[in-house]
């Protein structure tokens, strides 16, 4: 048995431990007063923020790690269960120029950058309940981060016989949100595979004679549903960056992300007449209501194949509405950087959206969201009703009519070009425009989405030169 006094000195001695999952708690105590601490922040969104050589900033990471653990079940065999931990990293810009062995026109060689970024584990030390110690190399401990920072900006950190000096710490971004501007509430909008959507409000920042002020507006907040999910996280990241590029009236706006701590949250534009698919549904629109659908969203989708994306999983249901009536194309999930993406086999997918060669090769391109526009204006021609749900008077030989078709139905008739077609309501013109040019099976022959767009406008008799003007220049 233990002393009286064997147990007041071991009360005396303070217990230090490495700390190996860092929790919303410990962020809000020792992380989020760093102006350099950027919180769940991935690759993606780092690759904008990292541009130069010393850039530096702090950032959390999902690491797995697996565990040993005993089944509940008596005699059975000892399991291993996946478990994932938070750790703190330190991640620095380490550019290195690079002589291109090619002659330039001006005869000289070119200089090109070779951009990539580091990591630094940043083990983290907690006596007794508090953060006390923090080092890279285990030589080298500090009492605080901004001790360890600033020593690294007068030494270098010795990687694979490469100096990496901290020059620049990067603060948060104007797009990187800060939890007292977001207010969630319990209103829930929509539900995709990994997050939920609420309505939120924003505190929305303007400048008036060089004066910042503030005012709070309706926005869109996704969320995640598993956060510990880096699946989700990654999807998240990749939508926060490709909607960071644009800017069109009829492409959702984004505010910004909030990656501090948990939940993450990806705030967008609110639109108060929900998804064109639920307006259409909901509301008795005529045809030339559907016309300017059509018009607005060809012009938002010309603007994102403009910036170098595929979309991918265009329909009305990914369209929102705003209060004025303007669409504006969503939900970026899928969506691709460059004109072409060849899909894993393994991959889940909307069948009934999908463009004959993307059927057959598993390709996706510019072409095969043209093709999927059809479907767009196809399904606002018939009031939100999804394609290839059942089959249509002239697909009936092919697949059993009066029944929920399934995806080898749509395969079937995709490959027999039995596509849908349209009702009475839709404009004689259009119907021959969409089954001639958008509904056929060699892609080469499909125009590209600007030639639509300017059919459409024709078409509706509007005119969209100054929408187009500020990047038709280029």
């Amino acid at each position: 048995m233990m002393s009286i006094r064997e147990t007041a000195s071991s009360a005396n001695i303070e217990e230090t431990r490495k700390v190996e999952r860092i929790t919303n708690e410990m962020i809000e105590a020792n992380l989020i007063r760093c102006s350099y601490f950027h919180g769940f922040v991935l690759q993606e969104l780092q690759l904008i923020l990292l541009k130069t050589r010393g850039d530096f900033l702090l950032r959390l990471s999902h690491q797995p790690e697996r565990k040993e653990a005993k089944s509940k079940k008596a005699g059975s065999n000892t399991e291993v269960l996946p478990l994932t931990r938070v750790i703190l990293v330190l991640s620095v810009n380490v550019t290195c120029q690079k002589m291109d062995i090619t002659k330039s026109v001006y005869g000289d060689l070119d200089e090109k950058k070779q951009k990539e970024n580091v990591d630094f584990h940043v083990t983290i030390e907690e006596t007794s309940g508090k953060w006390t110690a923090f080092y890279i190399e285990r030589r080298l401990k500090f009492a605080s981060i901004d001790d360890l920072i600033s020593y690294y900006k007068a030494n270098p950190i010795i990687f694979k016989a490469t100096n990496v000096k901290l020059i620049r710490a990067i603060p948060l971004q104007a797009w990187e949100l800060k939890g007292q501007s977001i207010d969630l509430t319990p209103k829930k909008l929509g539900e995709g595979a990994y997050g939920d959507v609420y309505l939120g409000r924003w505190k929305e920042p303007f400048c008036v004679e060089r004066k910042e002020f503030y005012q709070w507006c309706d926005v869109a907040v996704k969320t995640m549903k598993n956060t510990d999910s880096r699946a989700a996280l990654m999807e998240l990241m990749h939508e926060a960056r490709l909607q960071l590029q644009l800017k069109h009236k009829n492409v959702l706006a984004f505010r910004g992300v909030f990656l501090l701590k948990k939940p993450i949250l990806l705030v967008s534009e609110f639109c108060e007449l929900g998804s064109l698919k639920d307006h259409l549904q909901k509301s008795k629109v005529d045809v030339d209501e559907k016309l300017r659908f059509c018009v607005g969203s060809a012009c938002g989708l010309e603007y994102i194949h403009f910036k170098g994306l595929i979309h991918r999983d265009l329909a009305t249901r990914n369209i929102l509405v705003s209060a004025d009536k303007t669409p504006k194309i969503a939900d970026f999930g899928l969506a691709k950087c460059g004109m072409s993406y060849t899909m894993r086999r393994s991959t889940k997918i909307p069948i009934r959206y999908l463009a004959p060669e993307t059927i057959s090769s598993f390709l996706y391109s510019t072409k095969t969201d043209v093709y999927t526009f059809g479907l767009v204006i196809w399904e606002i021609f018939h009031n939100g009703q999804e394609p290839y749900t059942k089959a249509q008077p002239h697909q009936e030989k092919a697949v059993s009519k009066n029944v929920p078709m399934k995806g080898r139905d749509v395969k079937e008739l995709i490959k027999k070009e039995l596509f849908v077609r349209f009702n009475a309501e839709t404009p004689a013109a259009l119907q021959k425009y969409v089954s001639a040019k958008l509904f056929v099976t060699d892609e080469t022959k499909r125009p590209v989405i600007g030639e639509v767009t300017t059919f459409l406008a024709s078409l509706a008799k509007m005119d969209i030169s100054k929408d187009r003007a500020f990047y038709t220049l280029f």
